[in-house]
């Protein structure tokens, strides 16, 4: 009966205090939550239990403080401070006793507290709080990493907190569930981040990745582990120019690929290269050519790249049937277009059949040539009138072009 004979007699000192003008309990100022309790044998008092979010990653020692204040108009107080025993249901000796306006008491575990406000006017009050130093648990490992996926594993947990009741000593969990949630920095994909504790990512990253793993408890409490991955995968990637033009074609290529060290081009031909950067390809038989990059990054790890075609256009001949060599700058010259030619010969004959003009080149004198400007030997103005050429061509692609198709009339008109 002495037992809990001060418990009854303080709580009714309590809910009498609970009606002065002012009154204060004891607070938490670090608490994230607050929580009454749910005691169940019938104790009238209610207490508070103060939610105090403890993070390990934070260097947060994990512990919280308790003030406790007279009501106002209350003064010469003193403060004595004790922590209940769940071993004996009691409270222990007094851990602090000092006189004070208000006091504050720190570096606090998880437990339930008891204060005594006294003065010299004879104002004797006690009140009770409970402290949980909440500290969610999280941690992360690879379970393994491969060329072709990354498998995390998660660990996660949050703690119980459990107080008493004052009328029968019966204990009383205060419960606490958990969820999470999976995160990257830089972005990679991860399946079902807050469903999957442990998920594979079949898309490993191709840079270094910090995987987060966060905990949420009920009380609001949050922690994270964090785990460096180092990419150990290749990412083969590159980009070419030109992609489309005559015979000869030279296309340059650019390396974009990722974390690789190793090389192997195909140029869509039997040419290839193990360079990084290979130096411009030529393309001298018109037609479709796909190039594809093989690349491993310092782990062995392969990848190849989609292919990217090159078009080199095939042979042709674009003969003019009229030209206007009156000097306004449009249509001067009797201009054969053609494209991926190894080389060409233009004869043109007036209609005695008279040779007046007379081209032969391949390669750069081929790219350079102009066409005919209508003068005879270089400087004497071809007469108006008909003329006849006769176009022999070889293509890069083999087609020749000396048919009947390429002996053909044109008109030269100098009218302006």
């Amino acid at each position: 009966m002495n037992k809990y004979f001060p418990l009854y007699f303080l709580s009714i000192t309590l809910l009498l205090s609970g009606s002065l003008p002012g009154f204060s309990q004891i607070f938490a100022p670090d608490a994230s939550k607050r929580i009454p309790t749910q005691y169940q044998s019938g104790f009238s008092r209610t207490d508070t239990i103060y939610v105090v979010c403890s993070s390990d990653d934070a260097g947060d020692p994990g512990t919280g403080t308790l003030i406790a204040r007279p009501p106002t108009g209350i003064t010469n107080t003193t403060f004595v401070w004790s922590k209940y025993n769940d071993t004996n249901h009691n409270y222990d000796p007094p851990f602090l006793a000092e006189k004070a306006d208000e006091s504050k008491v720190i570096d606090l575990t998880s437990g339930g507290y008891m204060v005594q406000i006294t003065n010299e006017s004879a104002f004797d009050e006690t009140y009770y709080a409970w402290l949980f130093i909440d500290t969610p648990y999280v941690a992360t490992q690879f379970q393994n990493f491969t060329c072709e996926y990354v498998a995390l594993n998660g660990f996660i947990g949050t703690s119980i907190f459990t107080y008493f009741d004052p009328g029968d000593n019966s204990s009383i969990n205060l419960d606490n569930d958990t969820k999470f949630e999976w995160s990257s920095d830089p972005y990679s994909s991860i399946p079902y981040p807050t469903l999957e504790l442990n998920p594979v990512t079949y898309s490993p990253p191709y840079e270094d990745t910090w995987y987060y793993l966060t905990v949420t408890d009920s009380m609001g409490c949050t922690d994270r582990a964090s785990l460096l991955y180092e990419s150990i995968v290749a990412k083969a990637d590159f980009e070419l120019d030109p992609k489309t033009g005559e015979a000869p074609l030279e296309v340059s290529f650019t390396n974009n690929s990722k974390n690789t060290v190793e090389y192997k081009w195909r140029f869509g031909n039997d040419s290839s290269s193990i360079l990084e950067s290979p130096e411009p390809h030529t393309y001298y038989i018109p037609g479709n050519y796909y190039v594809i990059l093989e690349a491993r990054s310092e782990a062995g790890c392969l990848d190849i790249s989609d292919s990217v075609k090159v078009f080199v256009e095939p042979s042709s001949l674009d003969v003019p049937n009229v030209f206007t060599p009156n000097g306004d700058g449009y249509n001067d010259y009797f201009y054969v277009a053609a494209k991926s030619l190894r080389s060409i010969h233009v004869k043109i004959v007036n209609r005695d059949g008279r040779k007046i003009y007379d081209f032969e080149g391949k390669g750069n004198e081929l790219r350079e040539w102009k066409g005919w400007d209508g003068k005879v030997g270089g400087s004497r103005y071809a007469a108006p009138g008909v003329y006849y050429y006769i176009i022999e061509a070889l293509g890069w692609d083999d087609v020749e072009y000396a048919s009947k198709i390429y002996r053909g009339a044109f008109h030269l008109i100098r009218e302006k």
